[in-house]
C-alpha cells in the first residue's frame, strides 16, 4: 500500500534540498535579509559558527510550501500586471549589503509610484494580532525590519528615495488579504540593526539579553528556535518560563 504522505514528505524534502544548496551552498557565512529583527546568537550559531541547525519538521515543511505556492501565483500575477502597467517588479532577485554582510532574495517585490511592497503569509492567529478588534500594541517587527532591509537596498542600488513602505498580508486560513502601510523610519531601524549585530559579532557570540538575544520571548523555545540545544534555551535557564 503506498504511503501517500511519506512520498509527498520525500518530495518536499527534496526540493528544498535543491533550493538550499542553489541558494545558500558557499554563502554560509552571509546573513539573511530574511532573519532582520531575530534573535542574534541565532544569526551567530548559523553564519558564525555553522552549526547545523534542527532539521525542520514535516508538519512545518508542508506549511512552508503552501505559502510557496501562494507566492508563486502572486507572482505570476504581478508579473503580468508590470508588463501592463510599467511597474518595476522584482521577483527572485538576489541582493547584497556587503557593509553588514546580508544577502537576500526579494521573493516579490514590487515598486509602484516610490511604493515597495513585498508579499507575508500569515495564519489566522496572526492576522487576529494584526487587524482583530483589539491588534497587537506591541507586534513583532521582525517582518518590518526584512521590508526596511530591502528598502535599503533599493535607495543604495537605484539612487531614488521611496515614499512608502507596505507589506500585503495573505491569510492561508481563510484566502483574505489586507495591505498595512510600514514607516519608512524602518529602513533606518534596519541599518541600526544589522550594524549593531556586526559590532556584537566583533566580541563573540552575543550573551543572552531579552530583545537581542533572543528579540522576543517566543523565539527562545525548542518549537522555534532551530538552535535551542546548542545554544541552551538561555532564557529558560535563567528562570524565566514565560514562553
Amino acid at each position: 500500500m503506498l504511503n501517500l504522505q511519506k512520498i509527498y514528505d520525500d518530495y518536499l524534502l527534496n526540493k528544498n534540498e535543491v533550493h538550499r544548496k542553489k541558494r545558500y551552498e558557499g554563502k554560509e557565512e552571509w546573513f539573511h535579509a530574511s532573519a532582520s529583527g531575530m534573535c542574534m546568537r541565532k544569526h551567530y550559531f548559523q553564519h558564525i559558527a555553522h552549526v547545523k541547525p534542527k532539521p525542520v519538521d514535516e508538519d512545518t515543511m508542508r506549511l512552508f510550501r503552501l505559502g510557496d505556492l501562494i507566492h508563486e501565483d502572486i507572482q505570476d500575477a504581478l508579473r503580468e500586471y508590470a508588463e501592463n502597467n510599467g511597474s518595476q517588479i522584482y521577483i527572485e532577485k538576489e541582493i547584497r549589503l556587503p557593509e553588514v554582510n546580508v544577502r537576500g532574495f526579494l521573493d516579490i517585490i514590487v515598486i509602484d509610484d516610490g511604493i515597495l511592497y513585498d508579499i507575508k503569509t500569515c495564519n489566522s492567529w496572526k492576522w487576529k494580532n494584526l487587524f482583530g478588534r483589539y491588534p497587537d500594541p506591541n507586534p513583532a517587527i521582525n517582518y518590518y525590519l526584512q521590508l526596511g532591509t530591502y528598502g535599503w537596498w533599493y535607495e543604495k542600488s537605484s539612487g531614488k528615495k521611496l515614499n512608502r513602505l507596505a507589506l500585503l498580508y495573505y491569510n492561508k486560513d481563510t484566502s483574505k488579504m489586507r495591505e498595512k502601510e510600514i514607516e519608512l523610519s524602518y529602513i533606518d531601524s534596519a541599518k541600526e540593526y544589522w550594524r549593531d549585530a556586526n559590532k556584537r559579532y566583533e566580541k563573540g557570540n552575543p550573551p543572552i539579553e531579552l530583545g537581542v538575544a533572543p528579540v522576543y520571548k517566543w523565539e527562545c523555545n525548542i518549537k522555534y528556535c532551530n538552535f535551542y540545544q546548542v545554544c541552551g534555551g538561555g532564557l529558560k535557564e535563567k528562570g524565566d518560563n514565560e514562553l
